[in-house]
């Protein structure tokens, strides 16, 4: 089995598709993601909290200055986030388009190796929208690589919400396998569940979430007595909310955990939001609590396993690889992340005893006999040592033009198929 490259404990700034496909073949145990929603919207300026201090401004800019990136043009040419100055400084910007966020290059890479992928981004352009089909090409390139560096017995936890849920699961069978007919990838559809106000006066809140479990083979881990609950831990109104939905106990289950607690079904009532949890919340919406990323590390890992968080910019995945004793790295597209990570490791409400954060020498690999956790630009990338896959034809050549593409390189419908009116 290929060694694990990255750094153990790193924090890679970077393209996650750059990063990801630095990492050798069948070398992870768990990727666990929280992506970008497709909601169509700018998550604009700085939301920490408390605001950035002159301090930490100054530890961000000496990092980009060593990266050589004095300017926004300097990082769009890094394929990194300037994160001063603009309306989503310290944000992200969730709205897609073929033009600004597509390479030629993955198009070509998807749509003779991967005809499926092709064709459901396709048909998406038609019964939806040209931005969701946008989204799911910078998804499925991403995903594709992510199964390849997956061990054999290991897993990737998808999260996501309404918005895109639906095309990400044709696009995760696609990739991964619907799980049927004794074919490996999906596993469970989970609904993390939670309560609050709302002004919706339309439809019902929308107050859950989707988790995507897919496995990589038919011999995936899964440790249940980890992940075990007690009976009692429920409070009385979320037990009669489960007795309603499910008309009565699974009483095989039951009887079969009485004494050791019940594995969790595949709704999750029990993980309050991030933003209510005083000593974790870092002032971004999107951020996931900690003990939810706890019981996914639990379920498909054991402990010196490797956790590889590629969405990371809040840290959470990795806190909870850190308490559970397991290997893990982390990317982010911002470099606002390492001002993040730097503070949520320093907590020790969080972790106790704390992490050292060391961005003196960025891209070295730190060797004491504390733990540290280190940060590496975007020329700083793991290297390699797995062959390159030879999935397209052998005659494939790539076009000379490698920059995103116009909208004008997108062929036009045909006006003899159906349109959406």
């Amino acid at each position: 089995m290929p060694n694990f490259n990255a750094i153990n404990r790193g924090v890679y700034i970077a393209d996650n598709l750059a990063f990801l496909r630095a990492i050798n073949n069948d070398s992870v145990d768990l990727v666990t993601i929280n992506p970008p929603f497709a909601k169509n919207e700018t998550f604009p300026a700085d939301k920490l909290k408390p605001p950035l201090s002159h301090q930490e401004i100054h530890n961000e800019k000496r990092l980009l200055d060593e990266w050589g990136i004095h300017v926004p043009k300097d990082a769009a040419n890094n394929e990194i986030a300037w994160p001063y100055g603009t309306r989503t400084s310290g944000g992200y910007q969730d709205a897609w388009s073929w033009e600004n966020d597509i390479h030629e290059d993955w198009i070509n890479s998807i749509e003779n190796p991967f005809p499926a992928v092709n064709q459901l981004i396709e048909t998406t352009r038609y019964i939806h929208s040209e931005s969701m089909a946008a989204y799911l090409c910078y998804m499925a390139i991403r995903l594709i690589e992510i199964r390849r560096i997956l061990k054999p017995a290991a897993s990737l936890f998808l999260h996501c919400d309404h918005t895109a849920g639906g095309y990400l699961r044709q696009l995760l069978d696609a990739i991964f396998g619907n799980g049927e007919n004794g074919s490996p990838g999906f596993r469970n559809e989970i609904a993390w569940c939670y309560t609050g106000p709302s002004n919706t006066r339309r439809w019902f809140p929308r107050k859950h979430d989707t988790i995507f479990w897919y496995s990589k083979s038919e011999q995936w881990t899964f440790n249940r007595d980890a992940v075990r609950i007690p009976h009692l831990q429920l409070n009385t109104q979320q037990a009669k909310s489960s007795a309603k939905i499910s008309g009565r106990l699974n009483q095989d289950n039951a009887n079969n955990s009485r004494g050791r607690g019940r594995i969790p079904e595949s709704w999750w009532p029990d993980f309050p939001p991030a933003g209510r949890l005083i000593t974790e919340r870092t002032g971004y919406p999107a951020q996931k609590p900690i003990a939810l990323a706890e019981r996914i590390i639990k379920a498909v890992t054991n402990p010196g396993d490797v956790v590889v968080d590629c969405f990371a910019g809040c840290a959470y995945s990795a806190i909870a690889a850190e308490r559970l004793n397991r290997q893990w790295t982390a990317c982010d597209l911002n470099p606002r992340a390492w001002t993040v990570f730097k503070r949520q490791f320093t907590k020790t409400e969080l972790l106790n005893p704390p992490l050292h954060c060391d961005d003196a020498a960025p891209g070295q690999q730190i060797t004491t006999d504390n733990p540290t956790v280190t940060i590496h630009g975007p020329h700083q990338l793991p290297l390699r040592t797995t062959p390159e896959p030879q999935t397209p034809p052998r005659d494939f050549r790539p076009p000379e033009r490698q920059f995103k593409i116009p909208a004008s390189a997108i062929p036009e419908p045909d006006s003899n198929r159906p349109q959406t009116p």
